[in-house]
């Protein structure tokens, strides 16, 4: 018989030991679980930066229409007011599905009366974790119409 020296195995012959292989199946498994976690994280990451940036988009809309508005309209405000609850959707298989709730205030405070206002536009969201995160975005509005 090949490989056999006095009945038994010859171990000089290539090939790997059980205890090898579960080793590296160990270690394989380790790096393979690492892995998964990281792209966990990646996509939670993912999920606040596109609620941020939808969050700000929202934010420079409202902020826009403050800012075509006339001067008497956009009168000066006793805190944040709320204006109306934004809605994201996901599109999925052509239906849509309701992803995150936006809430938008804004507030509007004198900086030199008859001159210039500042306006602070505020979008508020709750991420899946719980977490409460806002957006502000502040800009002034000068009196263009001259009233």
């Amino acid at each position: 018989m090949m490989g056999t020296r006095n009945g038994r195995l010859n171990r000089t012959t290539g090939g790997f030991t059980l205890i090898e292989v579960m080793i590296s199946i160990g270690i394989l498994s380790f790096g393979l679980l690492s892995l998964a976690t990281v792209q966990i994280y990646a996509m939670r990451g993912g999920d606040r930066g596109r609620h941020a940036t939808h969050a700000a988009a929202i934010a420079e809309s409202r902020m826009e229409q403050l800012q075509q508005d006339t001067w008497i309209s956009v009168g000066v405000t006793a805190g944040f007011v709320a204006d109306p609850v934004e809605q994201s959707t996901v599109k999925l298989d052509g239906g849509s599905l309701s992803e995150r709730a936006y809430s938008v205030s804004h507030q509007i405070t004198d900086v030199e009366p008859t001159f210039t206002r500042e306006i602070d536009v505020q979008v508020s969201w709750t991420e899946e974790s719980g977490e409460a995160r806002s957006v502000t975005l502040s800009s002034i509005r000068y009196n263009r119409e001259g009233i």
